[in-house]
């Protein structure tokens, strides 16, 4: 299994594009359970951690928007 490692958004998406085969993987509960029951086994990972894009939030007078790679955890500390 290869593991790809992009370190921004723009790298990301040329590794996608290069590899459209490799599954996303950002925070990976999902997708551990199946590597670790043999249900999956892709060829590439594409790991998003580095990507810092993803990591951002956004807290406005009555929202909150985060990404997905995010906890609900500490997301639900900036909804108060």
């Amino acid at each position: 299994m290869e593991f790809l490692r992009p370190a921004g958004w723009e790298e990301a998406l040329a590794v996608k594009a290069a590899h459209p085969d490799a599954v996303p993987l950002a925070g990976g509960t999902d997708l551990m359970v199946e590597l670790n029951f043999d249900h999956r086994r892709p060829e590439r990972l594409l790991d998003l951690s580095r990507v810092r894009e993803l990591h951002e939030w956004e807290n406005g007078a009555r929202t909150v928007r985060h990404c997905s790679p995010i906890s609900p955890i500490p997301a639900a500390a900036y909804a108060r």
